[in-house]
């Protein structure tokens, strides 16, 4: 049990207060800083989006500048195109930020201040996280007699040795560049389908890596945070899932379609703001050509729903396994039978969330780590190795007969230091026997 004025206490037990309406103003004029910098942030890794990380082996943009470079040697028409295309993708996006977020007054009671700050201090956090990572395997590396760099940059060097070995890989079959374009689409939804689903399938990945990202009870730019980064083991897959996406469009054409992606993808997402901006939803629904734009591109409103905690969309699942994207028009989702249509553009939004709506702790830093917490503390907590396994290697169903979770608000109190209780893992229906 933490001492109430500890340090320990401060860190993962003390609450963002209460913001007074006073600062407002500097609320606003933060917001549009952010949201600015935030949508400039997003167009850079365009390159990046259609596969997921690892297409092509940087993060700048002089990625980007070496696509138009390319596209002005080859036709100047296309070029300009390009550039015109880019600047209202940038536009647009940054529009529907500034109207999705500033749809919610300053203190509004269903987002209030403290609410944003929480969210973006968790994705702030993100970034030292990830910075430890790297520190740790570094010494690492320096403990087994190696370059302390080699550990420090392991997520970089990964990218590059998996896309290295990709470039060796034979073409199998040359098809013309529109098939090989929309087949090699289609065939690497199939594994991001997966990667994704596993993550709403196995606890270990659910709780520590992506819960985090349907936290939020209100979808804006302030609030959406990121996917898999929350905590950095995805350091663990990026080898693997480099290798596989950026591998794809060699087996179907001599050359990396990485180009031709970054150009499909300042037309199709023109829709992808909508699936995480909660004021906007009915706007995209009562739109047919983002309606159609979303469904093309397996995004927008559709992945909306994704997000949703209503029992009606989520249906027999709690962990909102529903349009799990992928391909084109949401392909493997009805392949699989997790594909959901848009509801009446009558309806109001669907709520979002965990499952359950638990009040969720203020405390950024116990927020992101809950799921870690929750983990080390089941593993240590129960008996029986084949309990200890079953709490990392389960299902999300999956619920040990001692557990904890560190995201509800009610369990960050001093003194609520639960030794044994039975709670789901969305913490709607527990049952606490023993305080």
């Amino acid at each position: 049990m933490i001492k109430h004025n500890s340090w320990l206490h401060r860190v993962f037990d003390a609450e963002i207060p209460d913001v007074p309406d006073r600062f407002g103003k500097l609320e606003r004029l933060f917001l549009v800083s952010f949201i600015v910098v935030f949508t400039l942030s997003f167009i850079r890794t365009y390159p990046t989006i259609f596969l997921g990380f690892g297409l092509g082996d940087e993060y700048d943009w002089s990625l980007i500048l070496s696509f138009f470079e390319s596209l002005e040697s080859r036709s100047p028409i296309l070029f300009y195109a390009g550039l015109a295309m880019l600047v209202a993708n940038i536009l647009f996006r940054l529009q529907l930020f500034i109207r999705g977020q500033f749809a919610y007054r300053s203190n509004d009671p269903d987002l209030p201040m403290k609410t944003i700050v929480l969210f973006m201090v968790a994705n702030a956090l993100n970034i030292v996280f990830v910075f430890i990572a790297g520190v740790l395997l570094g010494l690492l590396c320096v403990g087994l007699g190696l370059d302390f760099m080699a550990g420090f940059n392991a997520v970089d060097n990964l990218f590059r040795l998996a896309i290295t070995y990709a470039e060796n890989i034979p073409t199998l079959v040359k098809l013309p560049l529109l098939v090989a374009f929309f087949v090699t689409y289609l065939i690497q939804g199939f594994f991001h389908y997966w990667i994704h689903r596993l993550c709403h399938i196995n606890r270990f990945l659910w709780l520590t890596l992506h819960r985090f990202h349907h936290m939020p009870p209100i979808l804006t730019p302030a609030t959406t945070n990121v996917v898999i980064v929350s905590i950095p083991f995805f350091i663990g897959i990026v080898f693997v899932k480099t290798l596989i996406f950026s591998a794809i469009s060699k087996l179907f054409y001599e050359q990396n379609l990485f180009m031709e992606m970054f150009f499909f993808h300042l037309i199709v997402t023109f829709a992808d703001p909508y699936g995480h901006q909660t004021a906007l939803f009915r706007e995209g629904v009562k739109s047919k050509w983002i309606s159609a734009l979303s469904f093309f591109c397996g995004n927008g409103v559709y992945h909306y729903l994704h997000h949703s905690r209503d029992a009606e969309i989520v249906a027999s699942n709690k962990t909102n396994q529903v349009n799990i994207g992928g391909g084109v028009a949401y392909f493997w989702d009805h392949v699989f039978g997790t594909f959901k249509g848009l509801p009446s553009p009558s309806t109001s939004a669907p709520n979002v969330g965990l499952w359950g709506n638990p009040e969720l702790t203020h405390n950024p830093v116990r927020l992101l780590l809950s799921g870690l917490m929750q983990i080390v503390y089941e593993v240590v907590s129960n008996k029986g190795l084949t309990t200890k396994i079953m709490c990392v290697v389960g299902s999300v169903n999956y619920a040990p007969p001692i557990t904890r979770n560190f995201h509800i608000k009610d369990l960050s109190r001093p003194g609520a230091d639960v030794q044994k209780q039975t709670i789901s893992l969305e913490g709607n229906k527990g049952v606490d026997v023993s305080t």
